[in-house]
């Protein structure tokens, strides 16, 4: 039964809702009866006509004392809705975000991206046999895809599989034919072999010196940068052979924690009692990272890191996040990737091993999901994303300009400002001296040709193809030049600065399309900077000649916004404008001959290694 009221319920797994809080039994102030006497004969008005209304006399405790004065009544409204109905209406909540083109049909590489959300391991031989069962009712229709309908009946059908427990006695009979296996020799999940640890390289550096360490790479070739190499079935669990619709450790909305120790159908009821109060709270299952630490290990995506970007090195449990160097302390992190950076590594990737028809597909889920979701944090009602966000991320709140109770909705956060003394600009009156644009992870390269043989692998990628119609004559400028790359994770400050004093000149948007400018993106077979939605913004600067500052857009970005005007001079630090919602990239261009990036910054990035830097520091000590 769903509720509304003073009391709330909720679902603890078992099947039965929690009991209403006990009335107090201490004497009620003053105060509390004079509210219960002005809201007295005033119930509410039902905003959901399915909602029914009760009105239930309260006992006060020495009623006699009271009853000539006060009758005191608690107005609720509820309707009862069975478990199965209400994931129902959760499915279909989903269902619709997931629906690219708002067909109510929902196509196989919708509902598997939707599935990667809720971390399923559902084997793709399960989820084609969801599009064989119908194939002949929606042949006579000319349709391949499910219809909403279709698609709940085949997952509600699966909910009820996978959520039929193993009886004590059969766990028992499983245990003792593992560890017979064991003893006759035979290996096991018992004693699985142990995992292969890697440590950092040794260094010849002086002792005494903060050494920068480095990432050997394992070369995997022309297949590996298209994904061939790896498995086809997306989604199942290789290590034991179960099948689970969802797999989370907590819940997205409540944030209640161990929900993976309970049956599949128990953990979505829990989600849809959550949302069922506001629809639009499933937006939180494409922000935080609520996949279990063992499901992300064996997802496709996670083959993908080990197999595509840093070859065989793997840190702490391998949990497929990437690794960063903090330039100020010189400790290489784990960066956490939400779940939303690892759905368009996937889709990438799927992307470049399918046929036409299926990449336009992934194409247009990509466009719709940024779009969508730009808009629904531009609504008042995300402001329930802020807290979650900042945990999460756990982000330091003490440099930010405004109270976080400030912010109107989720978006005007994301791009927050800081305070105006946050970031002190490095040799402020030495305009030779270049500064980051933005918090960011970087890699730099003093000649482009470099870059491309250890960061940028789309085969497709030139500078030309970059500019496209914005600056196509300027293209030549940058042969044999430099190249830096800034990316801001979901994470960093949104907002991006001048990295050289000079005279701006007019930003051009180029459009494009919306894939992640992840690593392991950006370290595969598709150029993607060359594809994405972009802004091109020539800076003609004092020192360093025209330099070329390219905002890349990417998957989940609303837009870039470019704050300041054609024609103005401008100094470093600067603002010149900020991305809306999620991880985005700057591309920095210097002619050939007109400065080197420091050493570190270089190193670092010759061993494929990101570093984290701040905007206003300093990349560039001075001239060539």
């Amino acid at each position: 039964m769903l509720l509304k009221g003073d009391s709330q319920s909720s679902f603890d797994g078992s099947g039965d809702p929690s009991t209403s809080r006990p009335i107090p039994t201490s004497a009620p102030t003053s105060a509390s009866l004079m509210h219960a006497d002005s809201q007295e004969d005033k119930p509410p008005s039902p905003q959901d006509p399915s909602m029914q209304m009760y009105s239930i006399p309260l006992e006060l405790q020495n009623q006699s004392r009271w009853e000539d004065k006060h009758s005191p009544k608690l107005h609720l409204q509820a309707r009862y809705l069975p478990y199965n109905a209400l994931r129902q209406q959760f499915w279909r909540a989903m269902l619709k975000q997931y629906d690219a083109d708002d067909s109510r049909r929902i196509s196989k590489i919708e509902l598997t991206t939707m599935l990667d959300t809720l971390g399923s391991t559902l084997r793709e031989s399960t989820i084609d046999s969801f599009f064989r069962r119908f194939a002949g009712e929606n042949e006579l229709v000319d349709e391949a895809d499910l219809s909403y309908d279709q698609a709940i009946i085949c997952l509600e059908e699966q909910l009820m599989k996978t959520s039929k427990k193993p009886s004590v006695s059969s766990k028992v009979k499983s245990a003792m034919h593992m560890t017979s296996s064991v003893d006759n020799g035979e290996t096991s999940a018992v004693n699985p072999p142990k995992p292969e640890t890697s440590t950092l390289p040794p260094t010849n550096e002086d002792p005494h010196r903060s050494a920068v360490p480095s990432i050997s790479i394992m070369d995997h070739g022309a297949r590996g940068e298209r994904g061939e190499v790896l498995d086809a079935d997306d989604l199942a669990d290789d290590s034991n052979g179960e099948e689970h619709v969802i797999e989370i450790r907590e819940c997205p909305i409540c944030h209640q924690p161990k929900l993976n120790k309970r049956a599949d159908a128990d953990i979505i009821t829990h989600i849809a009692t959550c949302a069922s109060e506001d629809w639009r709270s499933v937006n939180t299952l494409v922000m935080g990272g609520f996949v279990t630490q063992s499901q992300a290990q064996r997802k496709w995506y996670s083959k993908v890191i080990n197999k595509v970007s840093y070859g065989g090195y793997k840190l702490g449990a391998n949990s497929a996040n990437i690794l960063v160097q903090d330039r100020t302390t010189g400790q290489i992190n784990e960066e956490r990737m939400s779940v939303y950076v690892r759905l368009g590594i996937r889709l990438l990737y799927k992307a470049l091993g399918s046929r036409e028809m299926e990449k336009k597909r992934i194409k247009k889920m990509l466009r719709s999901l940024s779009v969508k979701q730009g808009k629904k944090y531009d609504d008042p009602a995300s402001v329930s994303q802020i807290e979650p966000f900042i945990n999460f991320h756990r982000l330091d709140m003490s440099e930010v300009l405004l109270p976080t109770a400030d912010f109107r909705n989720f978006n005007e956060f994301f791009y927050r400002a800081l305070k105006p003394d946050a970031r002190p600009c490095s040799a402020p009156d030495r305009p030779e001296i270049i500064v980051s644009p933005s918090d960011c992870r970087t890699v730099v390269f003093n000649k482009i040709d470099e870059a491309q043989k250890i960061w940028v692998k789309g085969r497709d990628f030139t500078i030309e193809k970059l500019f496209g119609d914005a600056y196509p004559l300027d293209a030549k400028r940058y042969k044999g030049g430099s190249m830096g790359i800034f990316r801001l994770a979901p994470q960093d400050y949104h907002r991006f600065h001048i990295p050289v004093d000079g005279v701006l000149g007019t930003p051009k948007p180029i459009e494009g399309e919306y894939y992640t400018v992840n690593p392991m993106a950006i370290r595969s077979a598709l150029d993607v900077y060359g594809e994405n939605i972009r802004v091109v913004v020539p800076i003609d600067s004092v020192s360093h000649g025209r330099v070329m500052f390219v905002c890349i857009g990417a998957m989940m970005v609303g837009s870039t916004v470019i704050t300041r005007k054609a024609g103005e001079k401008v100094k470093r630090a600067e603002e010149l404008g900020y991305f809306k919602f999620g991880g985005s990239t700057i591309l920095l261009f210097f002619e050939p001959g007109k400065m080197v990036y420091d050493n570190d910054l270089v190193d670092n990035s010759n061993g494929a290694l990101e570093t984290l830097v701040s905007y206003c520091v300093r990349i560039c000590s001075g001239l060539y």
